[in-house]
């Protein structure tokens, strides 16, 4: 068995997260932690008893010891980052959103494909592709029991916003250091699972959508916020499919995660997280009669959704995986993100 010597560059919510799945295979093997922050730093490295920590995430590429780096910082620091890693050499498990812009995107996809001999796995799909969720969804509509996909409509609606989860994420409420609210925190999952069960083939070709960010006064909670708190779009792909798509976090109603597919033989409605129902139900018609099933997904020894993705990750080093999330395919994702943030009329 190979280990690996890892350094993770940004100690907070994310990145103590991943220490702790990293600290539960015998493959990993941490060795440096990072944090802007020096008692950040110090801390997570007495927590999880790493013997290197720095402030200045430099230090950890120049070690030659080390093998890969997690990159767990806001997405305004993430293309500086990546681009330094894989300069390095480094393999790179990048946090989502991958970047606060779409220059930053195509700066990350540029690096990727200049080190095509490094592993770059961006995190998009942890709550996605790597669920049993997901592959029971995926494998009734490879097996034709929908027909043709024609369109998907899914809403998540909530009265609290992130900073209210994350007390220490200011950045997030901030859309040039952080690229969105609700659409680049929860979006990228909703994106990567949605489009993932078409095997990411369908193209955008047009956009409708609103957004508001009026809606509550968050003074009391964070001293600047501009990112979005309610937004939907109607967007329509090349291969005919439409997709409905409504977010948001500070919104003035609730609505829980729900998707309901519709295809030509059969249709579906889910909460595709893994901590919200287990139950996937099938409407189609039996004998031109409407028939509705209701499945449920046994959840037995689905790994929590963090240990999945590290366990990914180093099977990518291992190379008994590829990435169920390259970098290229991310930023397909943001794209269509970053449209329904900045584009309010059809294209």
């Amino acid at each position: 068995m190979k280990k690996y010597n890892l350094g993770i560059i940004g100690a907070g919510m994310y990145g103590k997260i991943l220490m702790r799945s990293f600290q539960q295979d015998e493959r990993a093997n941490i060795i440096w932690v990072n944090s802007a922050s020096e008692a950040t730093a110090k801390s997570a490295a007495e927590e999880f008893g790493v013997e290197k920590w720095s402030t200045d995430y430099r230090d950890v590429l120049a070690d030659s010891a080390v093998d890969a780096v997690v990159i767990a910082t806001p997405p305004y620091l993430h293309a500086d980052q990546l681009e330094a890693a894989l300069a390095t050499g480094k393999h790179v498990l990048l946090e989502k959103p991958m970047a606060e812009s779409l220059e930053s995107v195509r700066r990350i996809v540029n690096a990727s494909e200049q080190a095509p001999d490094q592993i770059v796995l961006e995190a998009s799909c942890r709550h996605t592709r790597l669920g049993r969720k997901f592959k029971f969804i995926k494998s009734m509509i490879d097996d034709g029991r929908l027909g043709d996909i024609y369109h998907i409509h899914h809403n998540s609606l909530s009265r609290g916003t992130f900073i209210e989860y994350n007390p220490n994420g200011a950045w997030a409420m901030n859309k040039k250091l952080a690229a969105g609210g609700p659409f680049a925190d929860r979006g990228v999952y909703d994106l990567s699972f949605h489009l993932g069960l078409l095997n990411d083939v369908p193209q955008l070709k047009s956009i409708q959508s609103f957004k508001r960010n009026d809606l509550r006064d968050m003074s009391k909670l964070v001293e600047f916020s501009d990112v979005e708190q309610h937004g939907a779009a109607w967007m329509g792909f090349d291969t005919g499919l439409t997709y409905y798509y409504e977010n948001g976090g500070g919104v003035h109603n609730e609505t829980p995660n729900e998707t309901r597919i519709y295809g030509t033989k059969g249709g579906l409605r889910f909460q595709h997280f893994r901590w919200d129902s287990n139950e996937v139900e099938f409407f189609t018609t039996e004998n031109g009669d409407p028939r509705k099933e209701t499945f449920s997904v046994d959840m037995t020894d689905d790994p929590d959704d963090s240990l999945a993705i590290t366990t990914h990750f180093l099977d990518c080093l291992d190379g008994k995986a590829e990435p169920l999330m390259t970098v290229q395919r991310a930023a397909k994702h943001m794209e269509i993100l970053f449209r329904i943030l900045r584009e309010d009329v059809d294209r």
